[in-house]
């Protein structure tokens, strides 16, 4: 019964350590921007539509991608229902321009190869093409 126990425990303590490793983002652009690295609260403010880098655009995968919600807790501080307001009210209000979106992770990839002034999330780890860098890790702060 001990050892059941124990391997139980192993079990459920392994299972954690691989799915917590999982639950990071990496933010990347095109090889050829200017762009090397960004800090979390200029993403925050990207992303949310309060800082304008000079011809920089923004690219966030649609709802239900689970690397948007891990981008949106980890780096934007907020639930999905909570952004989805925030743009809401700034649509109402005519104000800002909410991010582009991709509706995968392929087309996102292809929008950031396509253009040296876009920045967009993907799942950590994800395999990258020659043409894109990875500038920030949320798993790294």
């Amino acid at each position: 019964m001990k050892r059941l126990l124990l391997i139980t425990c192993l079990l459920v303590n392994s299972i954690m350590a691989h799915a917590n490793s999982n639950d990071h983002v990496m933010v990347v652009t095109h090889r050829d921007s200017s762009i090397n690295t960004i800090s979390k609260s200029q993403l925050r403010n990207l992303f949310m539509g309060n800082l304008a880098l000079p011809d920089v655009t923004p690219i966030a995968l649609s709802p239900g991608e689970m690397a948007r919600s891990i981008f949106n807790i980890r780096v934007i501080g907020l639930t999905e229902s909570r952004i989805q307001a925030y743009w809401a009210q700034m649509r109402f209000s005519g104000r800002q321009q909410r991010p582009e979106t991709a509706d995968s992770i392929n087309e996102l990839i292809l929008m950031i190869e396509s253009s040296t002034n876009t920045i967009g999330y993907l799942p950590e780890g994800t395999p990258l093409p020659e043409d894109i860098k990875v500038i920030y890790r949320s798993s790294v702060q």
